[in-house]
């Protein structure tokens, strides 16, 4: 089903002629009021109650946002091809107008299959014109590879990072002016919806909540539109009604897949919720001052500063695939060069705090600020089972 909102200061029609044999009686016959939501439907093949329920739900939703004095439920088969039969078409809407009559909201449905005269003034605020495809909820099914999700999920804050920079990832893309939040649609900007999850909660492709971004206007986005892992087919992006819709956690349920087939496995650089942990090998405030160095120059930088054994560090800090571990003892104290381990090619090398600045910034070009506390002290319960 597919639902075209027009929110009208005045709106009317007049029936005039039969356009199918089986039209049903032409009741009423005209109609005009003012303030009115005018919902142009058109009914599918294969619409049933589910997707009865679903339109009931998005009409109210709507017009409780624009707040119409009436509802006028307007077949319109112009907006598809795979249009219903015109007796299931019927069946269906009638259906729909007494579930809105039942919430009390007053309806009217012009009449199925006659050629119809139509007029109406849109109010022309930012919900005045809408369009909503209602379908199915998809049930995917939980897969193996679902598990790198839950391997980011379990840090909360890394993982809010993560959502937020995939956000503006395709801002930057898209080369989108900003993002604006809610169901309006401006050119040029991204639009960003936060909806509940349909059917089974999943890591990335259904979470809560669901991400979706709508942009209109020129861009390209150079992402498959869509991908499989071994139990669902997943789309990233679309092109609907002349804009591109983007589902943001497909999206990073397809990069972090794409990170874990790496031999070595690590995320872009502007994905990472940390650019650089330093392993504090001795109780100096230097560490620290070398530490707070780097992120006022713009680092995404932590401290492991969690009274464990170097061995213990290092093997957290590859499982958490941290992309640049500083080693931070004596020895580097004295010499100003950082020993530093680069996950991506697994090589060491000794660096100074200009150097490894300049490698981070010619590999992230969102330089994104840090959510993170400088101290892994400070989120010792997160670490602890590290």
């Amino acid at each position: 089903m597919i639902l075209l909102f027009i929110h009208s200061s005045k709106f009317s029609f007049e029936v005039k002629e039969k356009a199918i044999e089986r039209a049903e009686d032409p009741d009423p016959k005209s109609f005009s009021a003012e303030n009115t939501l005018a919902t142009f439907t058109t009914v599918e093949r294969g619409d049933d109650n589910e997707i009865v329920e679903k339109a009931i739900s998005n009409i109210i939703d709507v017009a409780l946002k624009t707040k119409p004095d009436n509802v006028v439920i307007y077949p319109y088969a112009h907006l598809s091809s795979n249009l219903a039969e015109p007796t299931e078409a019927i069946k269906i809407l009638d259906e729909m107008v007494q579930k809105l009559k039942e919430k009390n909201i007053k309806v009217v449905k012009a009449p199925f299959g006659w050629y119809k005269a139509f007029s109406l003034s849109c109010y022309g605020h930012p919900l005045s014109e809408l369009s909503r495809r209602i379908n199915k909820s998809i049930e995917y099914r939980k897969s193996k590879e679902m598990e790198v999700c839950l391997k980011f999920r379990s840090f909360p804050p890394g993982w809010a990072f993560m959502r937020k920079a995939v956000i503006e990832r395709v801002k930057r893309d898209l080369k989108a002016i900003g993002v604006v939040y809610g169901e309006v649609n401006v050119t040029g900007y991204i639009n960003l919806e936060f909806t509940k999850p349909e059917g089974r909660e999943l890591p990335c492709v259904n979470e809560n909540p669901v991400m979706i971004a709508t942009y209109r206007g020129d861009g390209q986005l150079n992402y498959p539109s869509d991908f499989s892992d071994s139990e669902n087919r997943y789309w990233i992006w679309k092109r609907e009604n002349g804009s591109i819709k983007i589902n943001l956690g497909s999206l990073l349920y397809y990069l972090l897949l794409t990170s874990k087939e790496k031999q070595t496995p690590s995320l872009p650089l502007w994905l990472s919720p940390i650019h650089v942990r330093v392993l504090k090998l001795t109780e100096s405030e230097e560490v620290d001052k070398l530490s707070l160095s780097l992120k006022e120059r713009g680092i995404r930088v932590q401290v492991d500063d969690l009274d464990e054994g170097i061995g213990k560090k290092i093997r957290r800090a590859g499982m958490d695939w941290i992309p640049y571990v500083a080693i931070v003892g004596e020895r580097e104290l004295q010499t100003k060069n950082l020993t530093v381990k680069v996950r991506d090619g697994s090589e060491q090398k000794p660096m100074t705090v200009e150097e490894l600045e300049k490698v981070v910034r010619e590999a992230d070009d969102l330089m994104l600020p840090s959510n993170l506390p400088l101290s892994m002290k400070e989120l010792k319960g997160v670490y602890e089972n590290g």
